[in-house]
């Protein structure tokens, strides 16, 4: 792991001046420092936090009746205007709080191809998802949805940062919900959408588990010592400099110059869970990268007595708290992914009792 991050001329940036971080104190004072660093730098800082106007509506019979469903309406409101996001929360019927996944999902429909409802319930899972562009598109455009109440001229801010923005206030409306297990939900999502999850838990610590499936570049891969395989910051910025803060280009062929690398953020969960996925044929998401992010990541644990990333056998890492693992196929979100954060997820339940 050293020598792979000696390759990839990643520094050692578990320092504060020209010291080693080796205690608590010092590392919570890092965190803060991160937090900043990856907002003004990359993201964008998130805008003032609006309280909605929250509706509900019964979806009646589904699922064999084994669950209840509700949509969840949020109506946001300033001087600029209005914006109302939909989202769907369903949870097994069960007398105590059930945990659930916050699901950040590229379809309004339940279930979709990257969803499993059924099976998620029958494994005792509640979902609380949102369609990310019913927050705002996933394009230039800043004067829709969420985006237009909010000033980006002032406050720059990215695409994913607003995507997160709402996975907060889902947050704090599950809080609410006594038929939630709230020390117990788990924020998860696919790509860029894999990338807003873990965003979002490096700044909401509520969340007991990031699930990141295959979010590579300007997610959990480190962003030093890409092949030309890999998707890099030049790629990304080409296609996509909407989700992030317009000064993020000059890192262009310029990773050497970051910071910070992706795997500081991942730091920014511990010590609580988190756990990467990766496809053998996504070689555009850098494999390698996001193993070493997990790898390299697993020093925050430590400060806290944790064990952080532990090598497990057959591409599934799930002992310790930076877990990842590596499955067949290409880039996907399937039910082997949701399968193996699963049974993550009850290790944690497990280890709880």
């Amino acid at each position: 792991m050293i020598n792979k991050a000696i390759k990839r001329a990643i520094p050692d940036f578990f320092v504060s001046g020209n010291k080693k971080i080796t205690t608590l104190e010092e590392w919570s004072e890092k965190r803060e420092e991160l937090k900043e660093l990856f907002l003004e730098t990359e993201y964008g800082k998130r805008p003032p936090m609006l309280t909605p106007e929250i509706t509900t509506e019964e979806q009646g019979v589904n699922f064999a009746n084994k669950a209840r469903w509700e949509s969840v309406f949020f109506k946001f409101k300033n001087e600029k205007g209005e914006h109302t996001v939909r989202t769907e929360l369903i949870l097994p019927k069960s007398e105590a709080p059930v945990p659930v996944f916050l699901y950040i999902s590229f379809s309004p429909d339940v279930p979709n191809k990257y969803l499993p409802m059924e099976e998620i319930l029958d494994n005792g899972f509640g979902v609380f998802t949102f369609y990310y562009e019913n927050v705002t598109t996933d394009n230039g455009d800043f004067e829709n949805g969420l985006c237009a109440l909010f000033d980006r001229e002032n406050e720059d801010f990215g695409k994913i940062t607003i995507w997160s923005y709402m996975a907060s206030i889902c947050m704090d409306y599950l809080c609410t919900r006594r038929e939630v297990d709230t020390k117990n939900v788990a924020v998860v999502g696919h790509s860029r959408l894999g990338k807003t999850a873990l965003l979002t838990s490096a700044l909401d610590e509520r969340f007991v588990l990031t699930c990141s499936n295959e979010s590579g570049c300007c997610g959990v891969a480190v962003s030093r010592g890409k092949t030309d395989k890999n998707e890099s910051i030049r790629d990304i910025i080409r296609v996509f400099p909407f989700w992030f803060v317009r000064d993020f280009a000059k890192y262009v062929d310029n990773e050497d110059q970051l910071p910070f690398d992706q795997h500081m953020l991942l730091a920014l969960v511990a010590p609580r869970y988190a756990m990467v996925g990766g496809a053998i044929e996504d070689v555009w998401a850098d494999n390698e990268g996001q193993l070493l992010s997990c790898q390299l990541a697993s020093y925050a644990w430590s400060l806290y007595g944790k064990k952080g990333f532990v090598e497990g056998k057959n591409d599934e890492h799930l002992d310790g708290e930076a877990c990842f693992h590596l499955r067949g196929g290409s880039h996907f979100m399937s039910r082997y992914d949701w399968n193996v954060y699963m049974r993550k997820f009850k290790m944690i339940l497990e280890g709880q009792k």
